[in-house]
């Protein structure tokens, strides 16, 4: 009877163990940190700030901030201001620096990832309210009032080139091209023409241009990706490494905004 009673007991345990690590704890508004895992999965909402967001890990994070495997996939985040419509990053061994290092907030940074896999989707109206106001400049001019219209073949966009030198000078530029994908880090305007309202100008804004490539370089992203594909819909931006990220089996933890 006593040892029917261990083996019940034994089994009973086990399976509360196995329950505990496959629940997910969900937050809403806001991430209480009560433990290492929560303090980060915090800190990655606030960095990103999501709509919806959710996080595994394979274990728990252990002392050198070191996290062998780890999965973040969100909806509606912010990355320095640009809103992606969708983005999930899979990444190997992630050193977030040693926990007693850590402030109230979480990680001080994400200091070095060896291996990682993005699928992230971006809405031209996103990236059009990022480039609001945004001022680019170079040695000659610099660039602003810019937009750009994603299309199944390339894009079109916008904007205006002031040129400073040997006078002042407003000039219109308008664009159609197409993006091409280089080393698997950089974005560079391709196959691209341009027209503007000053011909006089046609050198200074084709400089310009030149000067601008690549348009978007993650060779210093902090992971390490490297894309594979670029595909381009009537509004829409699809960016993903060989490799698609992929949820797996650990700590889960869920959040959304309201």
């Amino acid at each position: 009877m006593q040892k029917r009673l261990a083996v019940f007991l034994f089994i009973f345990v086990s399976s509360l163990a196995v329950v505990a690590w496959g629940s997910e704890q969900a937050f809403v508004g806001e991430v209480p940190a009560s433990d290492r895992e929560t303090q980060l999965f915090r800190w990655l909402v606030r960095t990103t700030s999501p709509e919806k967001a959710r996080m595994i890990l394979d274990d728990r994070v252990p002392d050198d901030g070191k996290i062998r495997h780890m999965y973040f996939e969100a909806v509606g985040p912010s990355i320095e201001g640009l809103r992606f419509s969708s983005l999930s990053l899979e990444a190997a061994f992630s050193d977030f620096g040693p926990v007693d290092e850590w402030n109230d907030d979480g990680p001080r940074a994400l200091s070095s990832v060896l291996r990682g896999y993005l699928d992230a989707s971006m809405s031209d109206s996103d990236l059009n309210q990022f480039l609001r106001g945004l001022v680019v400049e170079d040695d000659d001019g610099r660039w602003d009032s810019m937009s750009v219209q994603f299309l199944p073949k390339g894009l079109s966009a916008r904007g205006y080139y002031h040129v400073s030198r040997p006078v002042s000078l407003r000039v219109k530029v308008e664009l159609d091209g197409q993006l091409d994908l280089r080393e698997g880090t950089e974005i560079w305007l391709d196959r691209y023409q341009f027209r503007i309202n000053n011909d006089d100008q046609s050198s200074v804004v084709a400089k310009a241009l030149q000067k601008a490539q690549p348009i978007v370089n993650m060779k210093d992203f902090v992971f390490p990706v490297h894309l594979n594909t670029l595909e381009l819909q009537k509004g829409w931006m699809h960016l993903v490494t060989r490799t698609a990220p992929q949820p797996f089996d650990g700590l889960v933890y869920s959040y959304r905004s309201k």
